[in-house]
């Protein structure tokens, strides 16, 4: 989603009803057989109240995400105004109001004037962290369980890039798969992509799906997912699978999937995914009331840096 310099290009979604033409596999066979999962890693967020989030497992992208290639309005920080656990059991990303879309400051955060003269178009401090350069993960069954905010403009995502990113190797060639993204002007509709090199939407475009709820996702907490294979990739919310993709669906674009990720959280604001924010939402919060990693049949790995 955020971590890379390019800029975010066109994404070409692929509906249930046509999902076996373009992926290759229907939901039934991608789901089809035993499934035995095991439980390999969690982060359930049992923090005290105001305290951040783990720093064993948890880094943090701080500054103006603006420039980093999505447009987005939101300056990421490291306090717990914007990122702590609510001492419930959740991790909650809080995005507060700092501008108008002027670029006049207003509410109440402290440093805001500061904060508008490294970002003037920045409109929210908010939250982005990441686990890369401490856990890394391949394949199995990676899950949260999450309420994402309402309101127009609010873009949360829980999503991963490849490892060897941190080694130079760049986006999209690195590979990035999109557990969930959401648009705050369509609660109802949660977004799984996969982006990669040369894939048919361009360079570092997007190949995936949408889930659409009866109801808007934001009423309620609900679990996104990924199960991760070697050469396949299934999304699901709540256990429904909706989008199964493999390396002959993103053709000429390469398959860029089969190593070592690290996993991001973040709340944007804006950007070109999001679109425009609702010029009277003064607060936007994410909860994630958990993360977890399981082996699928045996299969999945979890790194420790």
């Amino acid at each position: 989603m955020k971590l890379r310099l390019l800029k975010r290009t066109t994404i070409l979604f692929v509906c249930g009803a046509t999902l076996a033409s373009f992926a290759g596999v229907t939901p039934a066979q991608a789901a089809s057989g035993p499934k035995v999962l095991k439980l390999l890693w969690s982060d359930e967020f049992a923090g005290k109240k105001g305290a951040l989030p783990n720093p064993k497992v948890w880094g943090y992208d701080i500054g103006n995400s603006y420039g980093w290639g999505n447009s987005e309005l939101e300056y990421y920080t490291q306090k717990p105004a914007n990122i702590s656990t609510d001492g419930k059991g959740h991790l909650l990303f809080t995005a507060n109001r700092i501008s108008d879309q002027s670029g006049t400051a207003v509410g109440t955060v402290a440093g805001t004037d500061q904060l508008l003269n490294i970002c003037n178009e920045c409109q929210f401090t908010s939250a982005k962290i990441k686990t890369s350069n401490k856990i890394g993960f391949l394949y199995g069954r990676l899950e949260a369980r999450m309420k994402i905010p309402a309101g127009a403009g609010t873009w949360p995502a829980f999503w991963m890039l490849g490892a060897d990113l941190l080694q130079g190797n760049p986006w999209p060639e690195c590979g990035e798969i999109d557990v969930l993204e959401s648009r705050g002007f369509m609660p109802e509709a949660a977004f799984g992509t996969l982006h990669g090199p040369s894939f048919v939407a361009g360079s570092g475009g997007g190949y995936g799906s949408t889930f659409n709820n009866q109801t808007s996702l934001a009423d309620a907490f609900h679990t996104y997912a990924i199960e991760w294979k070697k050469n396949q990739i299934d999304f699901y919310v709540d256990d429904n699978l909706y989008f199964s993709a493999t390396p002959k669906d993103v053709a000429p674009g390469r398959w860029v999937f089969n190593h070592e990720f690290f996993l991001i959280l973040n709340l944007a604001m804006g950007g070109e995914f999001a679109g425009d924010i609702d010029p009277t939402l003064n607060k936007a919060q994410l909860a994630i009331d958990y993360v977890r990693f399981y082996s699928v049949n045996g299969v999945g790995t979890v790194l420790k840096h």
